[in-house]
């Protein structure tokens, strides 16, 4: 005969059953969501940079580390060496490396939630919401050290709390070496460290002896660690922005800390209302139930942005990422708070349904943009730059980026020969414009990659230089990014039909070149290179016209403008000196088939007075096949 099992046992075993299945189902939704797409975005700068310096052997790593005064910790870019030796180098394997401790947040935030006393909806809850939390996915998804230091960020304290409520020696052993591998990964551990200094005085005074032995043992382990920080921190002037109001930098971490950086509009704005209203919720009810736990925690969510805050306020250094470790107690405090509503009456579970849709129309719409929208793409589509130059370029070609970006270094390592101008900083105008110029002599095609940022000054003037100096081709975007190919002069002026054509004003077109040549369809683009040069002095600058006209001798399609655009007036122009301009005319859509003369003229911008050329005042260049 069967043994009788009582039926709230039954129904215990069931709810264990489920709880199982249901924080098995968070877990493998988080690590999909993580895994999903992630080797599609092109690398980002910062990750590329990462990759640059852990391709070096370690003792190369460690020496940069202290002669460029980096000031991240070594350990990241340690790791990352010891992974791609392992794993290799892709997008995928670069990202994956951080993913796997990142992702380990969801299963430590439904840790800390049994550690603080609470019920198996809310310990689910919050492990929902760590697994679909847009930052955490993004920083998953990322080769820098933030998501990992997140992790270090949850970790750490938790094993400090595991260690002062059991006091057993493998629990203190284990806190010590989360917590010096932390301050080696990075050096914003430390605030936690100083921070629960504070806390075990406070409220742990029985197991000070042993707080104090394994705070001070992470500290003299972390010795090495601690030179390196002052060394690189001191200088340190941060690449992030200053700090703005109080309410402003709380609203902007509130937001990222709920729905990333790709969420927007009121979805986001009511998102992060109701998170921040849970978070409110649950850090009064956490002080109810536990006055420690509950100022462990909210000190562990606050501290963070208020350091950043206050040393922002010297020091460039004021972004979310930077207080990523009270991150996962954000996320602690909402799940307390809506756990409270959801375990109440009728009206607070109607409200709970309430904040959950809010919370979650926001997730889903920072979601989509982070995995669909181009807009909000981490990185710009380097890889597919690169992959049209390299189908593009030939031999004799050469590459030419305008500001150090190792993305184009990971991406472009086997392709053609190429550099970067300006080489350094503060900028050399002239060393650079002689670089120029032997570029120019020596390829048959320069690809410029220009990138214009205050940081970066000259790498606009790179760019003016080849427009003016070169053939300008062809210019293509991605994204944000821009690829233009350039013919420089000596290989442009050889393939170009030459003309003599002197205007009385002191100017002469030497060559010009017509694409397509002889045939265009309407709504075609007519694209005329022009190469210039002074004849003798200039006094006036004048502006040019490429006109097309019928057999009538009407206007059917033009495009004006000075030579240089204003930038390089021929009255600046050296002797002997080419300049290059290109003139582009779209055909009308209406335009009727037929043949129509292409003429060039200058004239005075202000009295629409043309210049003479020889005894007229324009050039014909020549006639146009429009196709139906």
């Amino acid at each position: 005969m069967a043994a009788h099992i009582p039926k709230g046992s039954r129904d215990s075993a069931r709810g264990e059953i489920l709880d199982v299945c249901l924080s098995l189902a968070a877990l493998g939704l988080g690590l999909a969501l993580r895994m999903f797409r992630l080797a599609t975005p092109s690398l980002r700068g910062d990750e590329a940079f990462s990759w640059m310096i852990a391709r070096q052997d370690p003792a190369a790593i460690l020496r940069f580390i202290w002669e460029a005064r980096e000031p991240h910790s070594p350990l990241h870019f340690l790791w990352m060496k010891a992974w791609m030796e392992l794993a290799g180098d892709s997008e995928f394997a670069l990202r994956f490396h951080a993913l796997f401790l990142t992702f380990l947040i969801t299963p430590l935030v439904g840790r800390w939630l049994h550690a603080l006393g609470q019920p198996r909806r809310i310990v689910r809850l919050g492990m929902i919401l760590a697994s679909l939390h847009p930052y955490l996915i993004w920083q998953s998804q990322d080769a820098r050290q933030y998501g990992t230091l997140a992790f270090f960020g949850i970790a750490e304290p938790l094993a400090l709390m595991r260690a002062l409520r059991t006091d057993r020696r493998r629990d203190w052993v284990l806190f010590v070496l989360i917590g010096t591998l932390g301050v080696y990964y990075h050096y914003n551990l430390l605030i936690l460290l100083a921070l629960q200094a504070i806390l075990v005085s406070a409220f742990w005074r029985h197991r000070l002896r042993s707080g104090v032995i394994a705070l001070g043992g992470i500290l003299l382990l972390s010795v090495p660690a601690l030179v390196l920080a002052v060394h690189a921190l001191a200088p340190y002037s941060g690449t992030a922005q200053r700090a703005p109001s109080l309410f402003e930098g709380l609203s902007q971490v509130a937001r990222t800390f709920t729905v990333g950086s790709t969420g927007d509009g009121w979805p986001a704005t009511l998102a992060t209302t109701l998170w921040a209203l849970g978070a409110f919720l649950g850090g009064a009810r956490l002080l109810q139930i536990s006055r420690a736990d509950g100022l462990w925690i909210i000190a562990h969510l606050v501290t963070p942005v208020l350091v950043a805050f206050l040393v922002a306020q010297r020091r460039a250094v004021f972004a979310p990422h930077y207080m990523i470790t009270a991150l996962p107690f954000w996320i602690l405090l909402t799940s307390i708070g809506m756990g409270q509503l959801m375990t109440g009456g009728r009206r607070h579970r109607a409200f709970f349904t309430v904040c959950i849709v809010g919370i979650g129309v926001g997730v889903v719409q920072s979601l989509a943009h982070h995995y669909l929208n181009p807009r909000y793409a981490k990185s710009p589509p380097m890889r597919e730059l690169v992959e049209a130059l390299d189908q593009a370029a030939k031999p004799r070609d050469y590459a030419l980026i305008t500001f150090p970006d190792p993305t184009f270094s990971y991406y472009h390592q086997d392709g053609i020969p190429w550099g970067m101008l300006p080489t350094s900083q503060p900028f050399r105008r002239e060393e650079t414009m002689a670089a120029l110029e032997r570029l120019a002599q020596q390829y048959d095609h320069i690809w410029l990659i220009p990138v214009h940022l205050p940081m970066w000054p000259g790498s606009e003037e790179v760019e003016r230089w080849l427009r003016l100096h070169a053939e300008l081709l062809e210019e293509r975007a991605f994204g944000p990014l821009r690829l233009l190919a350039f013919r420089p002069a000596p290989r442009a002026l050889a393939t170009m039909q030459r003309v003599e054509a002197r205007w009385t004003d002191g100017v002469e077109l030497v060559a010009f070149r017509i694409t397509p040549e002889g045939e265009i369809s309407p709504g075609g683009v007519l694209r005329i290179s022009t190469a210039w040069r002074r004849w003798e002095t200039v006094r006036e600058e004048h502006s040019v016209f490429m006109h097309l006209l019928d057999e009538e001798g009407q206007l059917v399609a033009q495009d004006d403008h000075p030579v240089g655009r204003g930038l390089y007036p021929s009255i600046a122009w050296s002797e002997g000196e080419v300049i290059f301009e290109r003139f582009e005319i779209r055909m009308p859509g209406g335009i009727a088939p037929g043949r129509y003369r292409l003429v060039i003229g200058r004239y005075n911008w202000e009295t629409l007075v043309r210049i003479p050329i020889g005894s007229s005042d324009h050039l014909e260049l020549e006639w146009i096949e429009v196709r139906p």
